[in-house]
């Protein structure tokens, strides 16, 4: 969607604009005896860092709003914008409901350079639609809680943060911050990588069941996991969810170098024998920001076997391998999911995950054990 400087409001004219917008397409719908209206579940904040990202919201705000009808402010920040200017762009987004009436959201753009982050912020307050909840989606690369005062600016208004984590450059420092943010705001937080990690929570969940494997889940030994480039935050993730449902708590880690972190946990209340639980993580050098693969052994005893089980990410599926060759192996669709299909989603969930909150709790206290290999272990 290309914009040149001239299609730039100053933002006192956008309620201006947008009534023009709207009459036009309520002219066009009279002259043909069709109906408009105007769809709203929600304000959504979509912030973005620079001219590329904001050109890439606009691209996926007509699908978005597709699945969840509101109004959308993006909230451009441009480096090089150095005046203390703010400028604003309007247009609507419609489409043709079954029924033959359109169905229009309004999408809004505000362009500001950081030291008019408080300036935008206002603008925005008079934007939103006050009776409606608010979300802000952080399309940023940058960690909102590392990002300062532009975050501050904006956050206080959203009931929900929506972020992913996929690509952070330091991801441990990351989700240490992400996790303090939360506890000191009331503001829900969400992150895109949990979403992704749905398939590998299901196979896990199913194929580990004591129904199926009896006694596998609290004998669990060691776990080997191996993950593609910028994909540590899902695998942080997916650990802190396995072991804050087997009550298991981060005794040590080390960082090995670039490419290997290991843990021992502590199990679980009811384990026997309290053997601690290995985990080995690897980190490849090429392909997807994915979880490529994964090992679970657990011990056994004079009533259960032990075993294992491995793991595979294999096209648009998981596959589970039992290391009992009279069980079958299975698999689960895992299907890639456009990013504004996975935010659209989330949005209909205003309420906090519980499950989500146990496993980024779990993945700050790995962080804490976390040392150099060589480092001394810090006191917990």
């Amino acid at each position: 969607m290309e914009r040149s400087p001239d299609h730039y409001i100053d933002p006192v004219q956008i309620e201006r604009e947008l009534a023009a917008i709207w009459a036009t397409i309520d002219g066009q719908e009279k002259d043909s005896g069709g109906t408009v209206t105007r769809a709203s579940m929600s304000n959504v904040l979509i912030f973005c860092d620079g001219e590329d990202q904001a050109l890439d919201a606009a691209d996926r705000i007509p699908r978005l709003v597709q699945h969840h009808p509101a109004r959308v402010l993006v909230l451009a920040l441009i480096e090089d914008q150095s005046n203390d200017d703010v400028q604003a762009w309007v247009t609507a987004h419609c489409r043709r409901t079954s029924d033959g009436a359109q169905l229009c959201a309004e999408h809004i753009e505000l362009r500001f350079g950081a030291r008019s982050a408080e300036r935008a912020a206002s603008v925005v307050r008079s934007l939103l639609i006050a009776d409606l909840p608010s979300a802000m989606w952080w399309m940023s690369p940058r960690p909102p809680a590392l990002t300062g005062s532009v975050f501050d600016a904006f956050a206080p208004m959203a009931n929900q943060i929506i972020y992913d984590s996929i690509g952070w450059s330091d991801p441990r420092h990351a989700v240490l911050a992400m996790t303090r943010w939360a506890k000191n705001n009331r503001n829900v937080i969400f992150n895109l990588a949990w979403r992704r990690l749905k398939p590998w929570r299901r196979i896990l969940a199913q194929s580990l069941a004591p129904t199926l494997v009896p006694g596998a889940l609290h004998r669990i030994a060691l776990i080997e996991l191996h993950h593609g480039p910028h994909a540590l935050p899902l695998t942080w993730l997916l650990l802190g969810w396995l072991a804050s449902r087997l009550g298991w708590r981060p005794r040590q880690g080390v960082a090995r170098d670039d490419n290997q972190l290991t843990w021992q946990f502590e199990p679980g209340p009811g384990a026997p024998g309290r053997v601690p639980i290995e985990i080995k993580v690897h980190r490849g050098d090429a392909g997807p920001a994915r979880i490529d693969r994964m090992h679970i052994a657990w011990q056994g005893d004079s009533e259960v076997p032990a075993g294992f089980a491995d793991y595979r990410h294999e096209g648009h599926h998981i596959r589970h391998f039992p290391g009992d060759t009279s069980r079958r192996p299975s698999s689960i669709p895992a299907p890639e999911q456009r990013l504004e299909q996975m935010v659209a989603a989330q949005l209909a969930h205003r309420a906090g995950d519980a499950l989500f909150t146990d496993a980024i709790a779990i993945s700050e206290a790995m962080d804490k054990v976390m040392k150099a290999d060589g480092a001394a272990t810090p006191d917990q």
